[in-house]
This record gives structure tokens, sequence and C-alpha cells, in this order.
């Protein structure tokens, strides 16, 4: 690498023999011969590197570093100092004035050398540094989504190209050291726990936007970085699409009423006695008609779900008689399919929940006709009626081939089919336990699919009274590094009780809390050693449950500490939830970890 330097001597022979000097070793060289003179030059070129004779009448080497400072364009510039006077006092005070290096004359060959390679070494890895960092300036100001770092405390610490386009609550355009309120209406740790704000651009135009957030370190510095969607045009679209289902929904609805009507008085004689080659198409179409009028009300009830324009009637109920109710509905399709329908506890737990009695009855027919569905003929379908954790459980298990653990984590999901081919066994679009994930959550409850030996089993939790949980109740204390991941389990386990974050084992330690932990949930990952970390970990839980939720270790490494696990990787919010209630209701028992 050729370097650029300046020679600055005001002695025309010391000068010429430096130049020679540099040159000699491969390198370009402008002499100047004062202070002023290297600073005219500077303001035409920039040098890579600066030779400074220390004393020149005009101005000496200290002012001349000095203003070559003020004028390097915050890209660092080498200024050797150079002096034949004798003591290293003078080489002291032009270091303290902002010189980074000094040569004593006659300057040695030799040693410019070695001090010029090393300076071609650093300057070329400050021109490496200085084109990453512009290429990852480039690459952020080329997003189009607003992105914006804020500080531990909430300050706005920069943001890129995107981001000019928004203004604070008062209509202003950002600038660095806006508040988190100022912007987002709202301090740092509310915005942390949100999806979506409300922001508001120069202009005053106001919009939704969806929010990605991280959590980094600079050395002991803690920024979070905030990624702002629009989410315009995506409701609009998402409008759009409702509405047409609903009016195409609607329109269907009212000529399958006639076709179906029409069956109706066509088998019940109408038009007068059909023969039985007749009747048998007859009861083939009526049977699909009704399949397809299952549909569209699953569509209808699908677009008021994601519309939010679902009214629910939640009132107390007694749960036992509605599940009573539920298997006498499903009666007639269980002796069909020659399935028995057996419940258990119906009795001996009295206990009235808060719901939408025809919306429950809907979320079990879908239960109790999937049950059937699956279970062979002779074997039996079960509804078990429990107490659980500050609640009561509902459970359907079937005797049928279980759940593929690929389709479990999203088995929840809008349209997803465990057979998702056309030569599945039984039919079916794949709505039904999304809608009924959706209805139970929209009645304050939670659906969860068991992990059990055979067959298939679903579970129904739902607050005892419609309570939600208290804030005085069950806390349950999470350490897990990654931040998201610590929100993610926060938001989830909400319904079921109070989770407390730590980011590390010491943090938790130190953490006040008002009521000892009733489980510790912990993630190995990046916390050490493994085993470290469970001995840690157990003595953090002071006897009480523990369970490792993470996707670094294996069965047979927590069959090896004596811990519970679940696998972070192949498990959905319902695994973690049941999991967590299955501590929680034996949370009495010091020690006790039932989660498997």
């Amino acid at each position: 690498m050729q370097l650029q330097i300046l020679v600055v001597d005001d002695i025309a022979e010391s000068r010429e023999a430096l130049c020679a000097l540099v040159r000699d070793l491969g390198h370009f060289v402008v002499g100047a011969d004062s202070g002023h003179a290297a600073l005219a030059l500077m303001q035409c070129s920039r040098p890579d590197a600066v030779l400074l004779d220390l004393l020149m009448p005009d101005m000496d080497g200290f002012e001349v570093t000095r203003r070559m400072r003020e004028l390097d364009g915050g890209r660092w510039m080498p200024v050797i100092v150079t002096s034949s006077l004798q003591g290293e006092e003078h080489f002291i005070h032009a270091l303290e004035n902002g010189a980074d290096d000094f040569l004593a004359r006659p300057v040695s060959a030799g040693l410019l050398r070695a001090k010029l390679r090393h300076y071609e070494d650093v300057l070329g890895l400050q021109s490496q540094i200085a084109t990453l960092a512009q290429r990852q300036s480039d690459i952020l100001d080329n997003i189009l989504d607003p992105v914006l770092t804020l500080d531990a405390s909430g300050r706005l610490e920069e943001f890129n190209r995107a981001a000019h386009t928004l203004a604070d609550l008062h209509g202003r355009p950002l600038a660095a050291g806006a508040t988190c309120r100022s912007v987002f209406g709202m301090e740092l740790t509310a915005l942390l726990a949100q999806r979506e704000c409300r922001l508001r651009r120069v202009g005053g135009e106001e919009f939704v936007a969806e929010l990605g957030l991280s959590e980094w370190r600079d050395q002991d510095r803690v920024h979070f970085t905030l990624v702002l969607r629009d989410l315009t045009e995506q409701r609009q679209v998402e409008r759009m699409k409702d509405e047409f289902l609903a009016t195409v929904s609607h329109e269907l609805r009212t000529p399958l009423t006639s076709v179906l009507g029409a069956l109706g008085l066509l088998a019940g004689g109408a038009a007068g006695a059909l023969p039985p080659p007749a009747l048998s198409l007859l009861e083939v179409a009526r049977r699909n008609g009704t399949r397809l009028g299952r549909l569209i009300d699953d569509i209808l009830d699908l677009t008021k779900l994601e519309g939010d324009r679902l009214v629910l009637h939640q009132r107390p109920q007694a749960l036992a008689p509605l599940l009573r109710e539920a298997l006498s509905a499903n009666q007639g399709y269980a002796d069909r399919a020659g399935v028995k329908l057996a419940s258990e506890g119906l009795d001996a737990t009295p206990v009235e929940v808060r719901l939408d009695a025809d919306r429950f009855q809907q979320v079990m027919a879908n239960l109790l006709s999937n049950a059937i569905k699956h279970t062979p003929a002779g074997e039996a379908v079960s509804v078990t009626l429990a107490p659980a954790a500050q609640g009561v459980r509902v459970t359907v298990r079937d005797r049928g081939p279980g759940i593929d653990p690929r389709f479990r984590a999203r088995m929840f999901e809008k349209f997803s089919q465990a057979d998702g081919t056309d030569r599945r066994a039984q039919g079916g679009t794949g709505l039904g336990l999304y809608i009924t994930r959706m209805l139970v959550e929209r009645m304050g409850g939670r659906i969860t699919a068991d992990d059990v030996a055979q067959g298939g089993s679903f579970s129904l939790w739902f607050p005892a009274n419609g309570a939600a949980p208290r804030a005085g109740g069950p806390v349950v204390l999470h350490v897990e590094s990654d931040f998201e991941a610590r929100r993610r389990v926060a938001g989830w386990l909400a319904p079921l009780c109070r989770v407390e974050s730590a980011a590390s084992l010491e943090q938790a330690a130190a953490l006040r809390l008002d009521a000892p932990p009733a489980l510790v949930v912990g993630n190995p990952k990046e916390q050490g050693a493994p085993v470290e970390f469970c001995t840690a970990l157990r003595r953090l839980a002071g006897g009480r449950p523990v369970l490792l939720y993470g996707d670094t270790v294996d069965r047979a490494f927590c069959d090896s500490v004596g811990l519970p696990w679940l696998n972070a990787a192949r498990s959905g919010p319902q695994d973690l939830a049941q999991a967590v209630l299955n501590v929680l209701g034996s949370a009495a028992r010091p020690g006790a970890n039932n989660v498997k």
C-alpha cells in the first residue's frame, strides 16, 4: 500500500533529505516549508500521514498538530513529530497535544521504514472498517421500513433514512435524543411489551405499525433496535379479503338453504313416492349439502373472528350440564360410527365458568366430531372434567392413531392438516381446530394438545368463575438470555400466572420478588456449562419445581440431571402452557416435578 506522506519542515535541506528518504521507501511525498503551508495543502488534499518538525518559526509543531486535528474530517491521520532536541520532554508534550508518534533527528531509515509499515497496516485496517461501516449504513438506509435504535433509558440514538418521514407526538421530525414517550406515547418498558404501536408521520398522518424488536449490547451498554412496518396496506387487504369471503359465503348460504329444503321435501314425499335408488341418491345429496353448509359456517365464523366482529354473550355457566348437552348432541354421530361416548367427573366437579354457551357447544362439537372420526368402531371417546390451577380443565380423548409429532407444532394454525394430500382418509378443511382455538381464547380460556401414549387428547382450560389469574397468584421465574424469547414466553403464560424474567442467573438472584416463584423455567443456552447451570437453577429454585425450556439440550441430558424438559423448537405456546399448568397444579408438594 503506497501512502501519501506530508513532510513539514522549514529548513529546506532537512526537508528534502526526509522527502528523499520517504520516496526511497516507496511512498508518495509532498513537502511544506511552514505550518501555514501544510494547513493550506490539507484544505486541497488530505495526506495519509504527516512527518512534522516541532521547531518552526511561524507556527510550532504543537499548534500545527492541533489545527490538523480540526481538519482531519473524523478519519484518523497519524502525525509523527520529529526533532533534534535532546531529552524526551518535548516529545511527551507533543503526544499530549495530539501527535501519535515521534522520531529523533537524524531520522533512521530503518526505524522510519518500520513505523511507516506499521501505519500502513493500521490505515489499511481503518479503510476496511470504514468501507464495512459505510456498507452497513447504506444497507440500513435502503431498508424501506423505519429502523430506530434506543438506549437503555429510552432515548433515540440513531435512525435510518426511512425514519426521517416520522414525527413525534407534537409533529416535529425525529431527532437524536428524543424520548420514547415523545415518539410512542409510552415509556420504554411498556413499549417492549407491545406487538404493534401507533406512529405519526411528518404532516400529521397516523398509522399502525408492527413492532419488531432486538436487544443487543455494546460492551456493558444495552440498546434496543426497533423495526417498524406500516400495516396500513396489509390491514386494507385483510379487510377486502374478509369482506369478499363474507359476501361469497352469504351468497352461497341462500341458494344452499333452498336446495336442502327442496331435497327434504322430495325425501318426505312432497312430489310423490320415490323409488329406493332415488331416495339413496337424495340422501347422498343431503349429506354433502349439509357438509357444504358446515364449511360455509366455518368461513363465516372465520371472517368474524379474524375481523373481531364476532359478538360473544358470556355469563357464568354451570359446566357439567353443557358437557352433557354436548355429549347428547353428538350421540347420533357416535352411534353411526360404532363409537361409545363416556364421561368422568361431571358430577364430582360442580364449577361455574364464564363463557358463551352456544360457542362452547361449537367448540365441543368440533372436538367430539374429530375424536369420533378418528376412533375405531368399538372403542370409546372420553370427556373428563377436573379442577386445575386457578380454574377447570375439560379433556376430550380418543383411541385413534394419535397426533403426528411433526404436525403438533402447527395443528392450531389455519388450514392445517396432518395429511395435506388429496388422498387423505378423513375430509376437512383444516379450519376446525383453528376456529376452536380462537373461540376458546376469546372466551378467556386456552386449548392444548396433550402428550398421551395412545390416541389423541385435547384439553380446554378456563378460569373458574371467569376470573382472571390474580396479580398475586403463582409466580413463574424465567431465566433466558434472549430478550425476544423472554417477551414471547411472558405473553404466552400471561393468562395463567405472573412471569418474572431475567437474562442470567445473576440477574435472577438479584430480583426482589414479593412471593417465592412457584416454578423456575430456564434455558441452558449461553448460560455456561449446562450441568453447572442446572445445579445453579436448582439452587435458585430453593426446592421448588424446575423446568428446562430450550433446544440446546436433549432428553438424555435432562434425564441425567433429573430435570423435566420441554423442547422449545418442537413445541408451541399450548405445549408450554400445559407443562406449566401441570407443574402449578402440583406445586403444593415442594420439589415436585411432574412435567415429562
